[in-house]
């Protein structure tokens, strides 16, 4: 019986620990290659709406793989990996990484719906 209560106790903890994985781990919408344009450069949105270019984003390809990067939150559902020219889009991710955030990024696929996983601590 005291085994029971232990075994029983031992996977409610790993219960626990895997809900919070599941919480800090969000899919990768897309890969962006990014491009700092000059001060003044403007950008034509939907509707016409003219905009100051912050970034610019073009879509590229990263190799299968697991990463583990420090990235900076520079919009909504977008982390900029530091020190490189990559941008990460994700979906519903509402992690405010304003700094620098160390994370993991596995990468399945350069294809589909989701590209991927981004985990944060």
């Amino acid at each position: 019986m005291k085994h029971l209560k232990v075994t029983g106790i031992a996977l409610l903890s790993m219960l626990t620990s895997f809900a919070a994985y599941a919480e800090s781990s969000y899919d990768i919408a897309e890969l962006y290659s990014v491009i700092k344009p000059a001060s003044g450069t403007k950008a034509v949105g939907k509707y016409d709406k003219v905009i100051d270019a912050e970034y610019i984003l073009t879509p590229t390809k990263l190799d299968s793989g697991k990463y583990v990067v420090e990235v900076k939150k520079i919009g909504d559902n977008l982390y900029l990996i530091i020190d490189s020219d990559i941008c990460v889009e994700t979906r519903y991710c509402h992690k405010w990484a304003s700094y620098s955030e160390e994370v993991v990024l596995i990468i399945e696929s350069s294809y589909g719906y989701t590209k991927g996983k981004i985990i944060f601590d």
